[in-house]
């Protein structure tokens, strides 16, 4: 008698569920493959805007560096790297507190924290722009990694919660018979036990800052603290497009998120498994 498990593992649903993975995969690539493609060719070619990049120039990555996207692009790892830092030190020390104590409103505050994640930009930009202006950080590094570790936060937290759960208490309250605090148990038992929930933090935290467009484009004002996704919309002019170094600077923005994910997906994926399904 063939079981659903039997049915699932046959050679054939193993076949169509490649097939399918095949097909899904290469349809989320087709808009980057296309953009490499026309970024890829010189201005007139005969097969612009099409998969044929021939011939083959890399005339327009050198005209969008010539014209300062590499300073964009450094503004874009500056934030992004001090918003993983933040977000980090926040959330691994709400994180253990709330997985590993029972106190008074803790109900409370994960329900705030949660009401965080559903925060949206959009109702928020204006208090954050008058915020900032009150302050004087408008145009500075400052407000950006703030807004933007203000928005990432509450999910590293949430998350961070629950992957603290699924590691036993008992490692703790071994520490701690040996003489070592709280602070040493989190960072010499926990943490290293934790590496792949903190590197999916970390990569959601890159990517979140990384892409963020609105904030960037209200609370900043100068060509000098440009972010790279801001500096991709004044590739569209009231004169027209310029596809070529707009899809070239696409490329280059896209780069880094996809190389990181490429050398941390192993750890990611662990940790997001983890992540979900404890203590959430």
């Amino acid at each position: 008698m063939t079981t659903p498990s039997d049915a699932l593992s046959s050679p054939g649903t193993t076949a169509l569920r490649g097939v399918f993975m095949l097909g899904v995969g290469a349809a989320m690539l087709l808009p980057f493959a296309l953009a490499l493609a026309t970024s890829l060719q010189p201005a007139g070619a005969p097969n612009a805007g099409t998969f044929l990049p021939w011939p083959i120039s890399l005339d327009n990555y050198a005209a969008v560096l010539r014209g300062g996207f590499g300073r964009f692009m450094l503004n874009s790892a500056i934030v992004a790297g001090c918003s993983i830092a933040v977000v980090l030190f926040v959330s691994v020390h709400a994180g253990y507190v709330v997985a590993r104590y029972e106190f008074r409103g803790k109900n409370v505050l994960l329900f705030a924290i949660l009401c965080g994640m559903a925060l949206g930009e959009l109702s928020a930009v204006i208090p954050l722009y008058f915020f900032g202006s009150q302050l004087g950080i408008l145009d500075t590094y400052v407000i950006l990694v703030l807004a933007n570790s203000a928005f990432i936060a509450p999910l590293a937290i949430w998350f961070l919660q629950g992957y603290f759960r699924s590691i036993p208490v008992q490692l703790d309250e071994a520490a701690l018979i040996d003489g070592t605090g709280r602070l040493g148990a989190l960072y010499r038992i926990v943490l290293p036990a934790a590496k792949p929930g903190l590197v999916t933090v970390s990569l959601l935290a890159f990517i979140g800052a990384w892409n963020e467009v609105l904030l960037a484009l209200v609370l900043t004002s100068s060509e000098g603290m440009r972010t790279a996704p801001v500096a991709l919309h004044f590739f569209m002019t009231d004169y027209g497009v310029q596809w070529g170094p707009l899809t070239a600077a696409a490329v280059l923005t896209t780069l880094p998120v996809l190389i990181l994910f490429l050398l941390l997906q192993r750890h990611f994926v662990r940790g997001l498994t983890a992540g979900a399904t404890t203590g959430l």
